[in-house]
């Protein structure tokens, strides 16, 4: 029959009453053509429950957003319903039983494929240790394991600054969001509420039908550096590129399998599930491996692979001319007028050239990945698994788990991106919850507070002054270029979040709000060293598909639009997408995305031993989603880290987070001890100095010249001492001899052909000092806006000369206390 035929026939069932014969015959039309707009209208329209009427329409409206009566009837849809009178409950005290934010269950098994896929597959007999590879390329700042927030991320390449993660900007429904101090690990959480029961109440056939295939194993060399000690094996795991299409269309998985020295490993590996989506696994699992992979080898063997479409798997979609275009746009070569053109094209450049390449960009999806982890697993030889989510990971964990229980036999879910949520929709409410977070610690401690009053008031002033009239900074990243940009509310707002997400710079955050509002704008400028390499890890076109796909095209463009009013949230500035909430929308449309099929994203609802750990302070997968996903797993416990960010297993230098994982795997039946959470120490939050306390000085001798120089400052060497309070501080003070007159140097320093070699401006002279028979002259200039002391005086036909660079709120504190020191003991 063909198409018509069967919405005519379906049509005559509704007119009969037939409704579930009309459902089924709809949904028939909807599986052969997803972007049937009349085809998911008839299937809403005779659907047996509200909540499979409105996911149909909105799929409508995702088609069409000018469908009228599709709108009319989610207009009646959220109508307010009637709420009967209170009715006497015989136990007050007994919990109300949990709904669902999803009810449907996917099922994906009707169609069984012919040919044996779970037929078990020999274990590749184990290789001699492979010749390493030279190494690609390797510019990235990456120390951490977890995309990528995101890319689940927070925005303009400030994610990147910060070492512990490699995501940008991300983002809740109705769920209100408080933060919880929680320091203990609490007791599995279905202990105290019902599990849920998920059944749709309309069977509707499977849109997407699997065909026959069998995966295959090709050894090859690792193409990376073997780390010292590591006994580990590479290859490639082939699949299909699309399960409900031609079989004989294939994709290579990139795999690496890291074997346990114990002579009885246990039978169940480990196997590490990189976030973003889109970051790279493997090269990071060798880059990482003393604390990302060696903690788990001592009972077990550790499985890393590059997701579909990312690192070294092929095809690996790296849009080249989105990156291109980026890296002329941060060094300001793009007019701004141009700008939304020039992405939108470079987009559409990348989509055309990966479709003339043959890439299905709809096939990849984490459906698609979960999949994959089944194939990678069963022609590894290994029958079960311990599955370790990281950030975006654990939403890929978290769909193995229920399409494929049968094969995970624990879960580590560290970082949890939730199935059924929507990260755009999301973004207010989860870094609402964050800056809460940071705020009412800040005003607990009471010397954060004290030097940093009302930071809750000042942030959102600073943000409200920001969209009203952005600052552009401009910085220089020797050897690249400048990195120009212009700062709304919401890229301000973007900084401070990546300050909070990355553990190692929670401590700055409150000094980061109060330094942008004195004009210093050093977390900023430090973000944009990294932007020339925000995409070093990362596969762009992998992250675009699944975003529109799983996120974005989840919502109609109406909610997108109102999320963007919602304080703090002018635009999105989620990188690689551009603009605002119409740019996003067009761009997943231009791109051919499809929303997802009913029930692809339907919340987990299992028994499977599962470790939940969340950071206090996360801005993009914040503690509410772990509590959120712990009423679903009916054997799970919850540790929430009170200080720290993102991914806690790669963040705490402390080693807590990873011994509970450790312990958790060793038996994951039992909860883990969380008794070091007690010994954790409280993030203390960085104040200006003030001179208050003496700065220790000691006497140092460089090129021939005596002076006393902070003793508890890092010595760089060639006479520069550097303070460094945190990753962000500029502190430092020097002192040099130059073979010119101070006239002479002055001058070197006034060109501005050279860019005043550094400064915003030339030299200024504010007066003389005398000491030890010397005259010296004092000047002062800025660096980036930020203070720079210079004192010269003539020796011997040479010139003697001390530099302090400091931050505006510590620099006459700095200058009374360092800097007039060193020029008085100068001999």
């Amino acid at each position: 029959m063909s198409e018509e035929d069967i919405i005519k026939t379906g049509v005559a069932a509704i007119k009969s009453g037939d409704l579930p014969q009309a459902a089924s015959l709809f949904a028939q039309v909807v599986k052969a053509n997803p972007l049937s707009e009349r085809g998911w209208f008839l299937l809403g329209m005779s659907c047996s429950t509200l909540e499979q009427r409105e996911y149909c329409l909105r799929r409508v409206l995702v088609i069409n957003p000018n469908h009228a009566e599709a709108r009319k009837q989610l207009a009646v849809l959220s109508q307010p319903a009637y709420t009967p009178p209170p009715v006497a409950i015989s136990n007050p005290k007994q919990p109300a039983p949990i709904i669902s934010a999803s009810p449907f269950v996917y099922e994906e098994k009707q169609n069984p494929p012919t040919a044996s896929v779970e037929k078990p597959i020999q274990k590749p007999a184990k290789l001699q240790k492979p010749i390493p590879q030279k190494k690609k390329t390797n510019t990235i700042l990456l120390v951490s394991i977890f995309s990528v927030l995101v890319l689940v991320v927070c925005g303009l390449g400030i994610a990147y600054l910060f070492i512990s993660t490699q995501m940008t900007r991300s983002t809740s429904s109705n769920i209100a969001v408080q933060p919880t101090a929680t320091a203990q690990p609490s007791t599995p959480i279905p202990d105290s509420s019902p599990t849920p029961t998920l059944v749709p109440p309309t069977v509707l056939p499977n849109p997407l039908p699997t065909v026959a295939y069998l995966p295959t194993f090709e050894n090859s060399p690792c193409e990376f550096d073997i780390p010292d000690g590591a006994d580990v094996n590479c290859g490639y795991v082939i699949v299909p590129e699309d399960r409900t299409g031609d079989p004989a269309d294939t994709i290579r998985l990139a795999v690496a399998v890291f074997h346990s020295p114990n002579k009885n490993p246990a039978a169940e590996p480990v196997m590490f599930l990189q976030g973003g989506p889109g970051a790279e696994a493997v090269q990071l699992s060798a880059n990482t491996y003393d604390f990302l992979v060696a903690p788990f080898l001592s009972k077990r063997d550790f499985i890393t692979f590059d997701q579909r479409g990312t690192g070294l798997s092929d095809p690996a979609l790296n849009c080249d001319e989105l990156k291109k275009i980026y890296s002329q746009d941060i060094h300001g070569l793009i007019p701004t007028t141009t700008r939304s053109l020039v992405y939108s094209n470079a987009f559409l450049s990348c989509n055309g050239l990966m479709s003339a390449q043959g890439v299905n960009l709809n096939a990849y999806t984490t459906i698609e990945s979960a999949a994959d982890v089944k194939d990678v697993l069963n022609v590894l030889g290994y029958q079960k698994v311990n599955l370790y989510g990281a950030s975006y990971g654990t939403r890929l964990a978290q769909v193995v788990m229920r399409e494929y229980p049968e094969i995970v036999q624990s879960a580590i879910l560290d970082s949890v991106v939730l199935i059924e949520s929507s990260l755009f929709t999301k973004y207010p409410d989860s870094s609402e919850s964050a800056l809460k977070a940071l705020f009412d610690t800040c005003k607990s401690d009471p010397q954060c507070d004290a030097a940093y009053p009302d930071l809750e008031t000042v942030f959102w002033e600073i943000v409200a002054r920001l969209d009203a009239n952005p600052v552009t900074v401009t910085t220089s990243t020797y050897p690249i270029g400048t990195v120009t940009e212009s700062v709304t509310g919401s890229s301000f707002m973007s900084i401070v979040l990546g300050s909070i997400k990355s553990s190692t710079f929670i401590s700055t955050a409150p000094q980061t709000i109060y330094r942008f509002e004195m004009g210093d704008y050093s977390t900023l400028i430090s973000a944009q060293y990294s932007l020339p390499f925000a995409f070093e890890s990362i596969s762009p076109g992998l992250y675009i598909s699944m975003m529109c796909h799983e996120h974005i095209l989840t919502s109609s463009l109406e909610e997108l639009q109102s999320i963007a009013g919602r304080r703090g949230v002018k635009d999105y500035g989620w990188l690689p997408f551009y603009g605002d909430a119409d740019d996003i929308f067009k761009t997943c449309k231009s791109w051919g995305a499809q929303g997802p099929f009913l029930g692809e994203n339907s919340v987990l609802v299992s028994d499977i031993p599962s470790l939940i750990i969340t950071g206090k302070f996360d801005p993009v997968t914040p503690p509410v989603y772990g509590l959120q996903i712990a009423k679903t797993l009916s054997h799970s416990y919850y540790f929430e880290f009170p200080n720290l960010g993102h991914t806690p297993t790669a963040a705490d230098a402390s080693g807590c987070a990873m011994d509970i994982a450790i312990e958790f795997l060793n038996d994951p039946t039992v909860e883990p001890d969380g008794t070091c959470m007690s010994e954790l120490k409280q993030v203390g939050f960085l104040v200006p100095y003030t001179g208050s306390t003496e700065i220790s000085l000691q006497k140092e001798k460089v090129m021939g010249i005596s002076v006393e120089a902070p003793e508890d400052w890092y010595d760089l060497g060639d006479g520069f001492f550097f303070r460094g309070s945190s990753a962000l501080d500029i502190t430092q003070i020097g002192i040099l001899q130059a073979r010119l007159s101070t006239d002479e140097l002055k001058d070197w320093f006034s060109l501005s052909a050279y860019g005043y070699r550094g400064l915003d401006t030339a030299p200024v002279s504010t007066g003389q000092h005398e000491a030890n028979g010397l005259t010296w002259t004092i000047y002062t200039s800025t660096s980036n806006g930020r203070p720079v002391d210079i004192a010269m005086a003539d020796y011997r036909g040479n010139s003697l000369v001390i530099l302090m660079f400091s931050h505006i709120d510590e620099h006459d504190a700095l200058y009374r206390t360092v800097f007039l020191p060193m020029v008085d003991s100068a001999r």
